[in-house]
């Protein structure tokens, strides 16, 4: 099996967010309504467009069973699914699940997502090729660099830690290292506004050095104790 260095070689490009707004334009549109998928994702999800576009949410939907706010309609054009992606051409929705099985087999119908915003997508990333290339953050990251390239987005303190355990963040972090920085580097995570060099990639570096700075100091208490045993 490939090591995922071998992988990445060549995958260093940045999006283009302009070109995905131009692409998705209702992604940014204000005072739409969104269903949601029920889980800490899905709420993140509204709550920031909520704060940010002033999007109002009229349901949850999980895959299976979906309830909605009564007279709503998820055909409405200003109706859009978050945290979940949605095989109909006619309904907007943004996910960031593995979608495509194998690229050199495009199915017939598949501009059926011709509305619905997928990372692995703007990519071209697929099960049989990429699959250990797929998008590693949740649906919440994506929608702040793009939101973030054209509004300044502000987080309290203590709305950071979400952001790290959301879809377990912080733990596809320390298991796929690599992969996670060459998405934040592909969500444009230099860029001086990007809320999430701001939030996250800030953070992180802090953490990091708090663990070294942890590890020091349990070294040297261990140091001491291994000392008086010995005497």
């Amino acid at each position: 099996m490939a090591k995922i260095q071998e992988l990445l070689k060549g995958k260093d490009q940045v999006v283009d967010y302009d070109d995905v707004i131009s692409k998705y334009p209702w992604i940014i549109k204000e005072n739409q309504q969104c269903i949601l998928s029920p889980d800490s994702d899905g709420l993140l999800c509204g709550l920031l467009l909520s704060k940010y576009l002033n999007w109002k949410v009229i349901g949850y939907y999980d895959g299976k069973v979906m309830l909605l706010r009564e007279g709503q309609s998820v055909l409405n054009e200003n109706t859009v699914f978050l945290d979940m992606e949605i095989y109909r051409r006619d309904v907007k929705s943004v996910g960031h699940h593995m979608l495509l099985l194998n690229k050199r087999h495009i199915p017939d119908s598949w501009d059926n997502f011709d509305n619905c915003l997928n990372p692995n997508n703007l990519r071209g990333y697929d099960g049989k090729n990429e699959f250990r290339l797929k998008y590693p953050l949740a649906t919440i990251h994506l929608l702040l660099g793009i939101l973030g390239h054209k509004k300044e987005i502000e987080i309290e303190k203590e709305a950071i830690a979400p952001l790290f355990f959301v879809d377990g963040t912080f733990k596809v972090l320390y298991s796929y290292p690599e992969n996670v920085l060459n998405w934040l580097n592909y969500l444009d995570v230099k860029k001086e506004n990007s809320p999430l060099k701001k939030y996250l990639c800030m953070s992180i570096i802090q953490y990091i050095i708090r663990c070294w700075l942890w590890m020091i100091f349990i070294g040297e208490e261990m140091k001491l104790v291994l000392k008086k045993k010995r005497r």
